[in-house]
Formats: C-alpha cells, sequence, structure tokens
C-alpha cells in the first residue's frame, strides 16, 4: 500500500455512509497509508451525497446527519486538506486534457502535486488518470 494517498470524495462517503461495495477495500488503504489527502471540494461533495440519500434515497435524516458529521470530521481532522485555489489553474489543464470534469481534475492535480496516488471508485475516471487506486 502505499504511504501516500489522495482519498475522493466518492472512498470517503463510501466509508462512512456504508456502501459496501467499496467500504472493506477504502478502510484497508485508509488503514495502511501514512498520509491522507484530500481537497476541500470534498466537504461539499459529501454534504450533497448525504441530500442525496434523505431526499432521493428515502434515508433517515437523523441517521444520515450522524454519518454526515463523522464525514466531515474525519476529513478535518485525519486528512490534510488542500485548498482548491492553490490547485485550479493545474486542475483546469488537466480536465482539458484527459476531457474529466475540473471537480475531478483538482483530485489528480492534488496527487500530482503531493505524489500520491489517488483512490476513488469512480470507474470512468480511474480509466482515464494514471497512478490510482480503484475501490471497486
Amino acid at each position: 500500500m502505499p504511504d501516500k494517498v489522495v482519498l475522493d470524495s466518492n472512498v470517503i462517503a463510501a466509508v462512512f455512509f456504508r456502501e459496501d461495495e467499496v467500504v472493506s477495500k477504502a478502510e484497508k488503504i485508509i488503514e495502511e497509508s501514512k498520509t491522507l489527502y484530500t481537497i476541500d471540494l470534498a466537504i461539499a461533495e459529501l454534504t450533497n451525497v448525504a441530500w442525496k440519500k434523505v431526499v432521493f434515497g428515502g434515508e433517515k435524516v437523523e441517521i444520515v446527519e450522524n454519518a454526515l458529521d463523522k464525514c466531515i470530521e474525519f476529513v478535518t481532522s485525519v486528512c490534510q486538506v488542500v485548498r482548491s485555489a492553490e490547485l485550479y489553474d493545474y486542475a483546469f489543464k488537466i480536465a482539458i486534457e484527459k476531457r474529466i470534469t475540473a471537480y475531478d481534475a483538482l483530485f489528480v492535480a492534488t496527487s500530482e502535486k503531493y505524489g500520491a496516488k489517488l483512490v476513488t471508485a469512480d470507474v470512468e475516471l480511474a480509466e482515464k488518470v494514471n497512478d490510482v487506486i480503484l475501490v471497486r
């Protein structure tokens, strides 16, 4: 397992919202990696995942809210949070070159800047970039 990884929002969500197909592999990577990075955008994306679970998934607000609180606590206390403003210009170039969203490109740019493997559950993203660990 690599010493340094960048956690995509979908991996963090999988762990805290208990998405079974991803959670055990993601937890193992998190436990075995020494340095965990993510970007500030992850907080907005995790909040959006929680909203979808309540509004479209019919899950109980209290349960989802509790999981979201744990997600955000993990991001802010365990991960090194990289500001999107530091990488937007490089991420923009990556997004155009790889034909991926700017959101995904921010995670890729973080991975490249810190020499860390990107951990994602996004199959399409994993097919378009290097140094990715796909948790599926």
